[in-house]
């Protein structure tokens, strides 16, 4: 096996990649405010850079959060017959 230098890519690091707002917002197909709002919530961890806002998020935390996220289909819960209600009189 030869040993990978500095200038090669490794398979992890070849997936990897900083994301503006904007493109998780369409990776997630939602609306950049909504990142915003994950990202505040601390459900997205993200990379400050720069001073004004320069915010990056890593694509590997995007299909962890998409990952954590899915749910499988859960069977509608039953419902039970509502009380008759004695008290009122809906009719005349």
């Amino acid at each position: 096996m030869k040993p990978s230098s500095k200038n090669e890519p490794s398979s992890v690091s070849a997936n990897r990649r900083l994301l503006t707002i904007r493109e998780a917002a369409g990776l997630l197909c939602c609306s950049e405010a909504n990142v915003y709002a994950l990202k505040e919530a601390g459900e997205l961890p993200f990379v400050c850079v720069g001073v004004r806002k320069g915010y990056r998020i890593d694509s590997l935390d995007v299909e962890a959060f998409i990952d954590r996220k899915k749910t499988a289909k859960v069977a509608a819960p039953v419902r039970t017959p509502r009380p008759r209600l004695k008290h009122l009189r809906l009719t005349k």
